[in-house]
């Protein structure tokens, strides 16, 4: 779930949660029309995250508070929830991880059992616990770190730790190269921290913000890309852009969608691009497209000789 989705949904709650507390009834089909969703998705709402949570009632197909009751707690209904989200993603993160964060949320919320499931996989690094600490304190700090990596030995300034697809990295400049660089952490061995201070860098961050995969290239300039979502599946495309330069630029009557992103790297795209096959087509540039043609033609012609 990307922030955009995740900012509307949590619009859409605490709002009803404002009007539950003032004494509203509040219709299943009014909500549907009032937030642009299905009835479904309002009901999920209420019998998923606000019944477990608030002393509320379902009367036909309405909503209210119990008789006798009120919504009042020290955390806000947002905070709560985002609490939930959180608990629940760290138990993809390793026992390490799971155990600290699962009592310092139980904590924080009083109690042990969440109405939240995320099938979000992140990779258990655990085993790097130190190393993720030194390197969270050296950014605040903008400190330079220094480390062994595969075959070499680096001397980073670091920017971001980062995940891409549910895999851990270090985002920062490569001191020797001058070059912006991910590195895998769970390659990164003897890290030292230094005392050499470094300058913020805006456009490394705005490189890393705009990145759709570990694929984006940051030293290289942002360029256009056009594409076409068919529309089989165009409304994941307008729920959940690929990055936030993502535009909308013309709907056709048969809910196909042209779009227009910036992005560093063919690459980039091209992942994407393959997992949204057939449905998702390059308008431009042309060479992206001849690409991305000659990628399905091999694995036409894989798939078609493991077949025989």
């Amino acid at each position: 779930m990307k922030k955009h989705d995740y900012d509307k949904i949590l619009f859409r709650l605490t709002s009803i949660w404002q009007r539950l507390r003032e004494g509203e009834i509040l219709s299943v089909k009014d909500l549907a029309i009032e937030y642009n969703v299905s009835t479904k998705t309002i009901q999920r709402d209420f019998n998923e995250r606000l019944a477990s949570k608030l002393p509320i009632e379902k009367s036909g197909h309405k909503w209210k508070v119990k008789e006798g009751h009120s919504i009042d707690k020290t955390l806000s209904f947002e905070e709560d929830l985002v609490l939930d989200i959180l608990k629940e993603l760290s138990l993809s993160m390793g026992s390490t991880f799971s155990t600290s964060t699962n009592k310092l949320f139980s904590k924080i919320q009083n109690r042990h059992e969440t109405p939240i499931f995320s099938k979000i996989e992140i990779e258990d690094i655990s085993n790097k616990t130190n190393i993720i600490k030194n390197i969270q304190e050296s950014i605040k700090n903008k400190t330079q770190v220094e480390f062994q990596y595969k075959d070499k030995y680096r001397f980073i300034e670091p920017y971001k730790i980062t995940t891409f697809d549910g895999y851990w990295y270090l985002y920062g400049n490569d001191i020797l190269s001058n070059k912006l660089k991910t590195f895998y952490i769970k390659d990164i061995d003897s890290l030292n921290t230094t005392n050499k201070i470094f300058k913020e860098n805006p456009k490394a961050i705005e490189k890393l913000r705009l990145a759709i995969n570990v694929w984006f290239e940051p030293n290289k300039d942002f360029f256009e890309v056009k594409l076409l979502a068919k529309k089989e599946v165009s409304k994941y495309f307008e729920r959940r852009p690929l990055n936030s330069s993502q535009l909308i630029t013309k709907k056709y009557n048969d809910s196909s969608i042209e779009l227009s992103l910036n992005i560093t790297s063919e690459n980039e795209i091209l992942f994407e691009l393959k997992k949204w096959q057939p449905y998702l087509l390059v308008i431009q540039p042309k060479s992206l497209a001849k690409k991305i043609l000659s990628t399905s033609r091999e694995f036409f012609d894989n798939q078609l000789e493991l077949m025989i």
